[in-house]
């Protein structure tokens, strides 16, 4: 693969390198939505865990989950509109 690579970068052909790079962003976008999810699936699990411990503190537990479940979704939300973005840059110079 790495011959394909580098094929691709003496001889300055621009389709190979391009269909690579969507490739990686769209691996490494699946990559991203996974661990999002995994961290948020965290979150609810030991909120859920924290009240089953200590109910009178369920609604502290409950508004701390919510902005840490939020933070998550911005991040992972920026970070597909980056992606998105570079993917526009790839198809335009193309």
């Amino acid at each position: 693969m790495f011959d394909i690579l580098t094929l691709a970068a003496l001889e300055g052909y621009a389709g190979l390198g391009a269909g690579l790079a969507i490739l990686g962003a769209g691996i490494g976008l699946g990559l991203l939505c996974a661990g999002a999810g995994r961290g948020i699936g965290n979150i609810g699990g030991n909120a859920v865990q924290s009240v089953a411990r200590q109910p009178e503190a369920a609604g502290q537990i409950f508004v701390q989950m919510i902005i840490s479940a939020a933070l998550i979704e911005g991040f992972t939300f920026f970070a597909i509109i980056v992606a998105q973005g570079m993917a526009g840059q790839i198809f335009s110079a193309g």
